[in-house]
Formats: C-alpha cells, sequence, structure tokens
C-alpha cells in the first residue's frame, strides 16, 4: 500500500523558511559577509563575459563596443601547431601535478599521523607549510640560485664530478622535472596538512579495536586511514578539475623566466596570453577574455563529467 505524501502549501513552506531563517538568524549573520563577497567578485563581474564577442574600447564601453562575433576566439586557435602545444602543456601538467601531489600529500599525511611525537609533528605543520606563502617572485631567484649557468649550485656540483655545466634555460627538456619539483616543494606541505585535518576526525575507537585484534601499523593505515581519506581524496581532486585548462602564471611565466628556448615543454595557455597581453599594451582585452571564457567552460564541463561518474561509481564521494 503506497503513502502518499502530503502536500504543503506554498503559504506554509514560505512560512517555515522565514520562521527557521529568524531562528537560525546568528549562523546567517555569519555567512552573509562570504555571500555578499562571492556576488561581488564572482557573480557580478561575469557581465564582462560580453567583451568576449565585442571588439572593446574605452570611449563605447562594454555594452556599446562593436560586436565581433566569436572573432575574438580566434586568438587562440589561430596557430595550429601551437595551439596543440599548448593545450598539452596547460593539461599535461595539471595531471601530472594532481597525480604526484596527491600521492605525496597523502602520503606525508599518512607519515606525520603515524608519528608519535607531538612536538615534531606540530613543528612539522609550521615549517611544511611555509613554502606556501612564499611568492613566486622569491621562489624564481631561489631556483636561478640552483640553475644559474654561471655560478648556480647544480652547475658547480657538476663541474665539481668533471661534468660540463648545463644551460638550464636553454634546454626545454628537464623543465617537467624541474616544474614538479617546485610545484611539490611550494604546494605538499599544504595539502598534507588538509588531508591530516581528515585523519584526525578518525574516531579513535577504530584503533583501539584494530590494536585488540592485533593489527600492525600498516595494516591499521591500509584498512583505516586509508578508506577514510578516500572521500577527501575524491572532493580535493574533484573541485581541481574545473582549472584543468588553467595555469599557475607564476610557476609558469617567472620561474621559468619567461624563456623562449624552452615553450616547446613550458608554455600554456596562460603564458601564452599574458605575454601577448604585455606585447599590446595590456589592451587586448577581447581576445583575453575569450581565451579566459574558453577555459571556465571547459573546466566547468570537465569538473560535471568528472563528478557525473564518481556519482556514478561511488555516490557517496561526490560533489553533487
Amino acid at each position: 500500500m503506497s503513502v502518499r505524501k502530503k502536500k504543503i502549501p506554498y503559504g506554509v513552506k514560505q512560512e517555515s523558511l522565514l520562521r527557521n531563517t529568524w531562528k537560525n538568524r546568528t549562523l546567517v549573520c555569519m555567512v552573509l559577509p562570504v555571500v555578499i563577497l562571492l556576488i561581488l567578485f564572482n557573480y557580478i563581474p561575469m557581465f564582462g563575459l560580453l567583451v568576449a564577442f565585442k571588439d572593446f574600447n574605452y570611449t563605447d564601453g562594454i555594452l556599446h563596443s562593436p560586436w565581433v562575433g566569436f572573432q575574438n576566439f580566434k586568438f587562440l586557435f589561430s596557430m595550429k601547431d601551437l595551439t596543440i602545444r599548448m593545450l598539452r602543456n596547460t593539461v599535461g601538467y595539471y595531471l601530472l601535478f594532481t597525480a604526484v601531489g596527491t600521492v605525496l600529500n597523502v602520503a606525508l599525511a599518512l607519515g606525520l599521523n603515524q608519528c608519535r611525537n607531538k612536538y615534531f609533528t606540530k613543528y612539522s605543520h609550521a615549517v611544511m607549510i611555509l613554502p606556501t606563502f612564499i611568492s613566486f617572485i622569491a621562489v624564481t631567484y631561489i631556483v636561478e640560485c640552483f640553475l644559474n649557468h654561471t655560478n648556480g649550485m647544480l652547475n658547480g656540483l657538476l663541474q665539481t664530478f668533471g661534468n660540463e655545466p648545463v644551460r638550464w634555460y636553454a634546454e626545454a627538456k628537464y623543465w617537467p622535472l624541474i616544474l614538479t619539483i617546485v610545484n611539490v616543494w611550494k604546494g605538499t606541505g599544504y595539502g598534507a596538512v588538509l588531508y591530516l585535518s581528515a585523519l584526525s576526525g578518525i574516531d579513535g575507537e577504530l584503533y583501539e579495536a584494530a590494536d585488540l585484534d592485533g593489527a600492525t601499523g600498516w595494516q591499521k593505515v591500509k584498512y583505516i586511514d586509508i578508506p577514510m581519506l578516500v572521500s577527501m581524496i575524491c572532493i580535493v581532486t574533484l573541485m581541481g578539475v574545473g582549472g584543468i585548462m588553467s595555469s599557475n602564471t607564476g610557476l609558469f611565466y617567472q620561474v621559468t623566466k619567461d624563456s623562449s628556448m624552452i615553450y616547446e615543454t613550458t608554455q600554456t595557455i596562460d603564458t601564452y596570453v599574458l605575454k601577448t597581453l604585455v606585447k599590446s599594451g595590456l589592451n587586448d582585452f577581447g581576445p583575453s577574455t575569450a581565451v579566459t571564457m574558453f577555459q571556465s567552460v571547459v573546466g566547468c564541463i570537465a569538473c560535471l563529467a568528472a563528478n557525473a561518474v564518481t556519482r556514478r561509481v561511488s555516490p557517496e564521494n561526490a560533489l553533487f
């Protein structure tokens, strides 16, 4: 026998919503500044997407500038070989950084979680997260100290063992490894702390039960820690998929010193747009907006697709 749900009148629903809002007015006031900032900086600026379809100029403004349709999008796809290279580098580095970063973040978090010295663990948190707050300007000089052709530390080490110095900023083949190392050094600490916060929320009774069953440290990691982290890993990965077509300009433009001799493995969509805008005097807003819109649309589609796959395979780990 089926039970039909009682339909609640619209007025009652509205009254219930208002009453519930007033009841939780403290929480509403706490979240209100965040909502206002989200609207101001994330939704209102979307009006500027019109620039992607216009020949923008300051005199006419956004609304009255001439309409050019998809002409601005040709900026990205005008040179086929260059576009393929930029897409390959942008997506390839995203996949590489995500895979390596996730493995190292989880491994470091699991290692620190097993550490019994609380003082060492707290000290490690502060040391690990420090590189996150170092600007890429400073990182550029740190990397140059290692890679400088004449007096860099790596070339000095090579010459000590009788090898010829390497012109690092002229050899494209070395930069996938160099950029991965820099990205790992700068971001792994923060990622590990994020996963450590998830590990700290695991019920201690699970570990007590495992001890009673005679589980070793590795077995507790394998059967308790890692399964508990799967949900966090999925959420972090899904939230990052939206940036699959974007890249860190500080890493790919500043750290590489925009050396044209290593573009084969370092040029991404963002660095190409930035360099083009600098050459044009930062006035070519139409093509840059078109590229940004393209990145956002592809990122949104990738995020929705990844979430749909996750929901089909493991519904409890999907974002929505």
